[in-house]
């Protein structure tokens, strides 16, 4: 996933369906969750009993991170414009 990707996994009305496209095609060119994540600025999940931490982890270390990101961009207030006479 090259810096292209990345802005547009960032942003628009088709976000999430760009984010799929973007890890799909991470992944067939052999990047690993943990890479992926790296790239989407997803940080680290805490490690499970001192195991190593498995794709699953870092799946789920994604969705976490996106989910919020999607709820931080629903939350924020639509600029108004001011009315002038």
């Amino acid at each position: 996933m090259d810096a292209d990707h990345t802005d547009a996994v960032t942003g628009g009305d088709h976000g999430d369906e760009l984010l799929a496209r973007a890890v799909i095609e991470a992944l067939k060119a052999g990047k690993s969750w943990a890479q992926i994540a790296a790239q989407l600025g997803v940080p680290p999940p805490a490690p499970r009993d001192h195991a190593d931490l498995t794709e699953h982890d870092w799946q789920e270390a994604i969705i976490t991170h996106e989910n919020a990101r999607a709820a931080r961009l629903n939350d924020q207030p639509t600029p108004q414009r001011s009315e002038r006479p």
